[in-house]
């Protein structure tokens, strides 16, 4: 019986792998934000727990796609390596730390992430054109700020941050919605890689459900990264606010009931 309910877990798990790097994969996000509610809501997971193994996934996921979006030379490198620096210094720490908060507490912080992604989302943006493969100039210590705030959360909610990378490097650093797409997977790999490290080093970690949610997830984030190049900009921002407000609206009735 036993065994039963474990296979069905690993089922779930699988399937909810799938799905969520679909999306990752198409909006550039990690696919923690998709898959955290989703594994405490339909695989029956405690946050803390859920968020244990959505780092795995975030890492794998990131790599595949910043490979499809490199080929289409849509990843601003060296904006991503200055962000991706800077998260790495809360990243570790904050993994560590996290073993020694709440599930509630972790509830609440990701909400209100959730909540300020889609405020930034709502900033009017002019989309920029990239001519003859030049990248976009940026604000350097500016860039290490927002690169500590993400690799903080991302090692509190086991998340790569890239929910809050995306809205970030379009309402803040001012970045196209293809190339701020394209860039979140550099920044979330290295920023998830040492909240997994953090994880890890406080038994965060359960392996048979990590193995099965990154099996899932791992091909359908390339599909995803392939759909994504050929969505308009504004079809990608609107999936995205729907995405995160759907999040924040499950978040807030799991806190209040």
């Amino acid at each position: 019986m036993q065994s039963a309910a474990c296979c069905s877990l690993l089922s779930t798990v699988f399937a909810i792998g799938a799905f969520g790097g679909l999306l990752s994969g198409m909006l550039g996000v990690g696919g923690a934000v998709i898959l955290l509610p989703l594994l405490t809501t339909f695989a029956g997971l405690t946050l803390k727990e859920a968020a244990g193994i959505t780092i795995v996934q975030v890492v794998a996921a990131s790599v595949i796609s910043w490979v499809a979006y490199q080929r289409g030379r849509l990843v601003h490198l060296r904006l991503a390596t200055y962000m991706g620096a800077a998260s790495a210094v809360g990243g570790g720490a904050a993994g560590y730390v996290s073993g020694y908060l709440s599930s509630r507490t972790l509830e609440w912080i990701f909400l209100v992430i959730v909540v300020a992604a889609v405020a930034l989302l709502l900033i009017p943006v002019t989309e920029l054109s990239i001519t003859g493969g030049e990248m976009p100039r940026f604000n350097a210590p500016l860039a290490a700020g927002l690169g500590l705030l993400v690799g903080s959360l991302a090692g509190l909610l086991g998340a790569g941050g890239g929910f809050l990378i995306v809205p970030l490097l379009i309402g803040i650093m001012r970045l196209p919605t293809r190339l701020a797409i394209g860039t979140s997977p550099v920044v979330i790999l290295i920023s998830g890689s040492f909240g997994l490290v953090g994880k890890f080093l406080s038994l965060q970690v359960q392996p048979d459900l990590a193995a099965a949610l990154v099996g899932g997830a791992a091909p359908c984030a390339y599909l995803g990264a392939r759909l994504g190049r050929r969505l308009p900009p504004r079809a990608l921002r609107l999936l995205l606010g729907v995405m995160l407000c759907l999040t924040a609206v499950r978040s807030a009735v799991t806190l209040v009931s």
